[in-house]
């Protein structure tokens, strides 16, 4: 996937998560997620209390890196499709860093699922 594909696909991904996106959740004033996969680009997440944006590339200093199969587990993950419990036990997806913030990422555009609301401290 060219730079140029990946970014239309970000612009694309982005406007079909922002009605469910749920800034409250994180509780932070910025969080950046980096996503890394096994056979394709790189892109990142920065999210703050009132917008959020997919970057292409990688990030100087993730908040968190997440690795994984692909590019479609990552969408599958975000939009609630595949349940992360599941898709961790199987291989698919790992994090370093602040990994308390993984279980609220999975829930940040989740929409068919009533919201939880957590107070974490760092």
């Amino acid at each position: 996937m060219t730079t140029d594909h990946l970014a239309a696909s970000l612009i694309e991904k982005q406007s079909q998560l922002a009605p469910h996106f749920k800034p409250a959740l994180l509780q932070r004033r910025k969080t950046t997620f980096q996503f890394q996969f096994d056979s394709a680009a790189p892109f990142y997440l920065v999210a703050d209390e009132a917008r959020f944006e997919f970057i292409p590339g990688v990030a100087v200093a993730p908040t968190l890196t997440l690795y994984l199969d692909n590019h479609d587990t990552c969408w599958q993950l975000l939009s609630g499709g595949q349940d992360g419990m599941a898709a961790f036990m199987e291989g698919r997806y790992r994090a370093d860093g602040n990994i308390v913030l993984t279980q609220l990422l999975l829930y940040l555009f989740r929409h068919e699922d009533p919201t939880i609301a957590w107070q974490v401290q760092d």
